[in-house]
């Protein structure tokens, strides 16, 4: 994946690029005087695709960082729940949810490189079928109320995590992303018009650029929590890692 400021310097020179076709397009061009309508509605469609874009990557955050919440409360309420279960159960399940912890925190800090990622993952899924296969095997001398109660915690563990990598991989479409560009390559070059004067835009045209290019990859870093830096705080799952620490 290219990192988002080579992205970034792309779509800035593109930028430049449309400005210049549009300024030396207007003085080859005869009848192409009054664009300053067709300037509006352009500017007027891409702010309106940079809104609802960034009312999706919103929602999406949102969702991710909620997500944190529910899986750090679905850890603990399990972590509680294998007090009912009998010796070593107990003791096994509990050391394998600490380190399950460390995992998934780990795995997050690792989120931009998709190796270290996958192997984190895979053993987060490892501890996973560990938590079965440890009450599978204390299943006939554990009550049916108890193990219940252990079994439904575990099954809200498990999904919160498939919750939390699907959120991951949920982001605005690539059409959309490629509208915008679109959007913001046409709204440069009709702004590039300037057929009364042989002096290009210079500071406007500059201001111009560097602001659309920041609200663009703003958005781009908000969607995208795998390569972006605008992640949702993960201290829901430090505190608890802290709590447990102090219950055997």
């Amino acid at each position: 994946m290219m990192p988002t400021w080579a992205l970034a310097l792309g779509v800035l020179a593109l930028l430049f690029l449309s400005l210049e076709f549009g300024y030396r397009l207007s003085h080859r061009q005869p009848g192409l005087d009054d664009v300053s309508a067709l300037q509006a509605s352009v500017l007027g469609l891409v702010a309106l695709l940079l809104a609802f874009s960034f009312s999706m990557a919103s929602d999406r955050y949102t969702l991710r960082r909620d997500l944190v919440v529910k899986e750090a409360n679905a850890i603990g309420t399990f972590y509680l729940r294998t007090g009912f279960l009998p010796e070593p159960t107990r003791g096994e399940l509990r050391t394998r949810l600490r380190r399950y912890i460390e995992v998934r925190l780990d795995g997050y800090q690792s989120a931009g490189d998709p190796e270290i990622l996958a192997q984190w993952l895979r053993e987060s899924d490892a501890l996973q079928t560990q938590f079965w296969s440890l009450l599978e095997a204390v299943q006939p001398q554990t009550p049916t109320a108890v193990l219940t109660l252990t079994t439904q915690a575990l099954n809200d563990l498990l999904d919160v995590s498939a919750e939390r990598l699907e959120a991951s991989r949920n982001i605005i479409p690539n059409t959309i992303f490629a509208l915008l560009l679109v959007g913001m390559l046409g709204s440069a070059m009709l702004l590039g018009f300037r057929p009364d004067t042989r002096k290009r835009g210079g500071l406007p045209w500059v201001i111009f650029v560097v602001i659309l290019t920041a609200v663009m990859f703003t958005l781009v870093d908000l969607d995208v929590p795998l390569r972006g830096r605008m992640r949702s705080d993960q201290q829901p799952l430090r505190d608890l890692q802290q709590q447990l620490r102090s219950i055997p």
